[in-house]
């Protein structure tokens, strides 16, 4: 919890008799969910958590309710140094009792606010809100991210160590962001950030706008609650994805290859931000429909692999990243044209909300 902040609202400081004033006034628990996850080497591994409790702890302050000490149990971590991953099994296994227990003792408004933005470990989260919601009908349970309650500000508002979470920090944890560990160099790249230089781009202003966003509109979501409104816990995904994620990938012309164990090319990401496919629905060679039997995509990307799916598997809880400027790979074992130029189409489907499409020449080596 950040020193500065007043500690009446920290659910592990609180006396018995404080969480019964709560609960006979304003019945809300906040349930702060982040990861240890690198971030780059000037912020700290903590990040997600650390601004998803602070951010609950700022909003407690507006409209009242107690903050449980976050969790870093967390699905879809980035395999780069020093993080800690859990299955989404374990990620339900832990936060699906959590809310049982906030609901059973009395609480009307349970606001689950993710630091971590990866669709699985959100998917997860609106599922058990929505499943708590139905098991006691008098409460409302919101799953959100950050980014979601910030899709209609103009300006950036999502990366991966870059300008947007270095902001945060430097608003809501100043002592922990130390932009003299990066390059002094606006052109430079570091390993876990994922966007320009954050010691040229990111600031404390940014930082605070984006903060007194997402306090705002959180304080008015749960008002909302508070009096029974109907919580919809995947609107603000469909505004975020279609946001974030617009924009057709490009096929590599020069990338394909054709043999008797199938064919393979790979699609690029020229956008700047991440694609989180979630199923292949249409793949067509010279118009004619592509065989997805056996297929598979991948990610040649260093630290990607484990995002390696088949096109079978692929879903809202196994879906495939492809970050900015990335490459996904398709491998068709049952697709096996001549060698030679060919026009090739796929439709994609990014997180279940809607499709995106790759369209162009491709011209297919022997292999």
């Amino acid at each position: 919890m950040p020193p500065d902040l007043a500690p009446d609202n920290a659910y592990e400081l609180a006396l018995p008799s404080q969480i019964r004033r709560t609960l006979e006034t304003t019945p809300v628990a906040y349930v702060p969910v982040g990861c240890l996850e690198y971030h780059g080497p000037h912020l700290p591994l903590g990040v997600d958590m650390l601004t998803a409790d602070a951010l609950c702890h700022r909003t407690a302050e507006r409209v009242g309710g107690l903050v449980l000490p976050p969790l870093h149990i967390a699905a879809g971590v980035l395999p780069l140094p020093y993080g800690i991953c859990h299955s989404t099994d374990i990620l339900r296994a832990v936060i699906g009792p959590v809310l049982d227990r906030l609901a059973g003792e009395g609480f009307r408004a349970i606001v689950v606010f993710s630091g971590h933005g990866p669709f699985d470990h959100l998917h997860i989260l609106r599922e058990e809100c929505d499943r708590v919601m139905q098991t006691h009908p008098d409460l409302r349970a919101r799953a959100t991210v950050w980014n979601e309650l910030t899709v209609d500000i103009d300006g950036d508002i999502h990366d991966h160590g870059a300008k947007v979470e270095t902001s945060y920090m430097m608003e809501l944890w100043p002592d922990t962001v130390h932009l003299d560990q990066l390059a002094d160099d606006p052109a430079a790249e570091h390993v876990g950030v994922y966007a320009a230089n954050p010691r040229f781009t990111a600031s404390r202003e940014w930082g605070r706008t984006l903060s007194d966003a997402v306090v705002d509109r959180l304080a008015r979501d749960i008002q909302g609650m508070l009096r029974g409104d109907e919580v919809d816990n995947w609107v603000d995904l469909k505004k975020l994805v279609e946001r974030l994620q617009a924009g057709d990938l490009e096929v590599v012309a020069d990338s394909g290859s054709t043999g008797a164990d199938g064919m393979w090319l790979e699609l690029h990401n020229p956008h700047s931000q991440s694609k989180y496919i979630t199923a292949v629905t249409d793949a067509r060679l010279d118009g004619e429909p592509l065989s997805l039997v056996d297929a598979s995509v991948c990610n040649p990307s260093t630290g990607e692999g484990h995002t390696d799916r088949n096109i079978s598997d692929l879903g809202p809880l196994t879906g495939f990243y492809v970050r900015r400027n990335q490459n996904m790979q398709i491998i068709l074992p049952r697709a096996t044209p001549a060698p030679g130029q060919h026009e090739i189409s796929f439709s994609l489907a990014v997180a279940n909300v809607m499709n995106v499409n790759a369209a162009g020449p491709v011209n297919l080596r022997p292999h």
